[in-house]
């Protein structure tokens, strides 16, 4: 029987709040803005409900694997390797073993993909601690570490650095997040083009493109820099300290409030998806065996699992700052509504409001 090595998928499952602000013009202002902070401080208490991703347990059937390994070998012999190694993949999914994984590492490196070749051979060692035959196991062994000592030299290296890495940074390599111990550290990869993606809340996003040969190693820098938005929020802050723009009584603290209420609700919600993606990668690519949880080859699963767990946090802790921030302005604009009642020529009212599908402001008054 095949080794199966353990991945957690973690838990992590949140729904997302869903509510809507309104105002009433003139009368009761101020007892439906103290509904209102009842309303929004209830829903700031978001729930983390833990749910175990359950992966199906892989079938088995070493027979089907084996006719389809034979399959696979004699269209290899032909030279016919565009049909032959997914037969390997197939026989690998039935019944892992080290002799169809050292198949597999020699397609990807005919393929030009030495790290993932390099990757495969290190597999096809841990595989064949349950192959059967003492003499069988050490040939196979011998196979493996042969090819990994003619591969290490070749196979290039990359190392991505972000200078004064801010809070929540997260990098990207070709579409798969990378756990912070990753950064600064020559990590295999293929030869060939590859992009490489910085990005964190409040900031520019970078990219870089870079091409890597056999045997290169090399390192990519990366400074994030604060977003151009940012600065021109401040610059955009009322002129009076007690008084929005255009009159009405409104404090400025009030709309301050909402506009960052609005904006953490929505990085939230970003980092939502963002977590239900991550969890969906994994229930893709793992599956319950007896003994643990199997993981398709070459597929990264420390990446996504740090990447589901982070966003749990920022979603569960940047909705909840801007839920109460969205209350807190609510209180603000609808007791200043209830202090002074809008004059009927001019007078209007502008909320801020935030659905499950977008977020925005409505007004409402006499024109």
């Amino acid at each position: 029987m095949a080794e199966t090595t353990t991945r957690p998928l973690g838990k992590g499952h949140l729904a997302a709040p869903r509510f809507q602000i309104a105002d009433s013009r003139r009368g009761a202002g101020l007892a439906l803005g103290r509904r209102a902070v009842v309303g929004l401080a209830s829903a700031a208490a978001v729930v983390l409900c833990g749910a175990a991703a359950g992966a199906q347990e892989p079938a088995r059937d070493p027979v089907a694997a084996e006719a389809l390994f034979k399959a696979a070998r004699a269209l290899v012999d032909k030279g016919d390797y565009a049909a032959g190694c997914p037969k390997f993949e197939a026989s690998l999914a039935l019944n892992p073993s080290a002799s169809t994984m050292i198949n597999i590492a020699r397609c990807h490196e005919r393929d030009g993909k030495l790290a993932t070749a390099w990757h495969d051979y290190n597999r096809a060692l841990v595989l064949n601690r349950e192959t059967a035959g003492e003499q069988r196991r050490r040939s196979l062994e011998q196979i493996a570490q042969k090819e990994i000592a003619a591969l290490e030299p070749r196979v290039p290296k990359l190392r991505i650095v972000v200078e004064g890495a801010p809070a929540g940074v997260e990098v990207q390599r070709d579409g798969t997040a990378l756990p912070a111990a990753a950064l600064g550290e020559p990590l295999p990869i293929d030869p060939g083009p590859h992009e490489i993606r910085a990005s964190a809340p409040g900031h520019e996003t970078e990219t870089r493109a870079i091409t890597m040969a056999e045997g290169q190693t090399e390192t990519v820098e990366l400074t994030l820099r604060p977003a151009a938005a940012a600065g021109a929020g401040a610059a955009a802050a009322p002129a009076k300290a007690d008084e929005a723009p255009g009159g009405g009584g409104v404090p400025a603290w009030a709309w301050v409030s909402g506009a960052a209420g609005i904006a953490l609700v929505g990085a939230s919600v970003g980092f939502l998806i963002d977590d239900l993606s991550a969890i969906g990668a994994l229930r893709d690519n793992c599956r319950e065996v007896p003994g643990g949880t199997y993981c398709n080859p070459g597929y990264d699963f420390a990446a996504d699992n740090a990447r589901k767990n982070r966003d749990v946090g920022l979603f569960a802790g940047l909705g909840g700052a801007g839920l109460v921030a969205l209350g807190v302005a609510v209180y603000g604009i609808v007791g200043a509504s209830g202090e002074k009642e809008p004059a009927r020529a001019q007078g209007a009212v502008a909320l801020p409001w935030i659905a499950p599908s977008g977020a925005g402001a409505s007004i409402s008054g006499s024109f």
